[in-house]
């Protein structure tokens, strides 16, 4: 019994923390303490303000220094209006460098919003996001006036549930450089009015606009990188005059984008996003996808995504011509499927000045022929016939992990880009972690047989493991 009361007796005094563990606790927190404003600012701005608000109560020291903070991060819809209002009176800094929005109008009103907007604006707010929303679809919101006057604006961020932005005043965002608008109603009217307000803009995205039909980026000269993503049906067709940008991303799925002018172009980012909810052929997809590739074939550097090499597979297992392409640098996002072999051959072959082709595998979402069948054509008879060392989308999973089946992929690949890449000097290739097993030598033998393709053939191989 004593035995056992001594145990119990040391166990109990290991447990309690010795001086020196507690001197490292405090001194920790006198270091914290010590830090310059500026950094603790920081720190806070790196986390939402409802939580940055809860550290003035650790210590007389940072009692304020949320309040002081340049940087705002605001969720109504996890904090509720009432504390927002307030909170923000307590806020002392004279300027504010970023502030973040979130808020919904089932729970908040219009005039509740426009106050948290014009509070950033007041103190000339450099980069703002707001982002509006309305779970039931059925209200709408407009921006104060204020909101499109500021002149300190240079980063533009706003989300909204499909609501109307339609500006009641000529825009005037002198200082801006960075413009987002995702889920809004714009109508040509708008656009025009936002955009001959931005005479430095040098970047703007479109997520999913609605009601935009033509785009005409002529008149803003600084402009150079345009992203649009148009991925829902009913976003409508659009044209696009965009004379001076140098940078595209361009994501649609069953509305066409008609570029009409894209003449400064150096890289384009290019995918088709299909859906079971598209009433489109397999064939408009084709149409599709060719006009987006010939609208492109001066640039230097092209990323093409997984549907669009589909597409661009059956095009030339239908004998469609393809352009010739001036690009330098290729980029395909993909799986070592069937499905993808044919055009990857034919969009090295159209390159004759490729140097560079870079490989990110990826997990293929579906086959575009399996959602948008072809009428009297089918292209797995045709695959099987070419592409038999490749497996199908449905094959591969059964793969997955398998190191030996991957080495024999990544060989198969390499040798199809030598084949049809004559000028090529570099490949890239990205190996997701679905595709092997952590397996240390059995990578090293695969790196092995990449340098062996790669001396032969006079080409830089370099393989890469990838997270993906």
């Amino acid at each position: 019994m004593a035995n056992r009361r001594e145990k119990r007796g040391r166990r109990k005094r290991r447990r309690k923390p010795s001086h020196r563990k507690i001197k490292r606790i405090i001194d920790g927190a006198d270091f914290i303490n010590s830090m310059p404003d500026e950094i603790l600012h920081h720190i806070l701005s790196l986390i939402p303000t409802d939580l940055a608000m809860k550290t003035s109560v650790l210590s007389r020291r940072w009692r304020h220094v949320w309040c002081e903070t340049p940087c705002l991060d605001i969720n109504v819809c996890r904090l509720n209006g009432g504390t927002v209002n307030q909170t923000l009176p307590s806020y002392t800094a004279p300027k504010i460098t970023s502030f973040k929005l979130l808020t919904s109008l089932d729970h908040n009103t219009a005039p509740e919003i426009d106050s948290w907007i014009e509070f950033p604006i007041s103190r000339n707010v450099q980069n703002l996001s707001v982002f509006v929303r309305d779970f039931k679809y059925r209200k709408t919101y407009s921006f104060p006036v204020s909101f499109y006057l500021s002149s300190s604006l240079k980063q533009l961020t706003v989300t909204l549930d499909f609501f109307y932005m339609t500006p009641t005043c000529k825009v005037s965002w002198k200082s801006l450089r960075n413009l987002a608008l995702r889920r809004c109603k714009l109508p040509d009217g708008s656009i025009d009015n936002i955009l001959s307000g931005c005479p430095i803009l040098e970047s703007l995205t479109l997520g999913t606009c609605r009601l935009l039909e033509r785009l005409d980026l002529s008149k803003s000269p600084s402009l150079r990188r345009l992203d649009i993503n148009r991925q829902y049906c009913d976003t409508g067709p659009i044209a696009i005059v965009a004379p001076h940008i140098h940078y595209l991303r361009l994501t649609y799925s069953s509305t066409p984008s008609t570029l009409l002018d894209v003449s400064s172009l150096i890289e384009a980012n290019l995918n088709i996003i299909s859906s079971r909810l598209c009433p489109l052929t397999a064939d408009r997809y084709q149409t599709m996808a060719l006009k987006m590739l010939a609208n492109s074939h001066n640039v230097e550097r092209l990323t093409v995504g997984e549907t669009l090499l589909q597409i661009l597979s059956l095009a030339e297992l239908r004998g469609v011509p393809f352009p010739t392409l001036k690009v330098q640098t290729l980029i395909v996002k993909t799986e070592f499927v069937r499905s993808v072999i044919p055009g990857i051959s034919r969009l090295l072959q159209n390159s004759p000045g490729l140097k560079k082709l870079t490989l990110h595998t990826m997990q293929q979402s579906h086959v575009i022929m399996d959602m948008h069948p072809l009428k009297g054509f089918y292209p797995d008879q045709c695959w099987r016939s070419k592409c038999e060392m490749f497996p199908t989308s449905k094959e591969i999973y059964e793969m997955l992990g398998c190191n030996d089946a991957t080495s024999k992929l990544v060989a198969s690949f390499s040798e199809l880009v030598l084949r049809n890449a004559k000028t090529l000097e570099m490949m890239v290739v990205w190996l997701g972690g679905s595709y092997f097993n952590d397996d240390a030598q059995w990578f090293q033998q695969l790196l092995q047989m990449v340098a062996t393709l790669s001396h032969d053939n006079n080409v830089s191989i370099l393989l890469k493991r990838s997270n993906c």
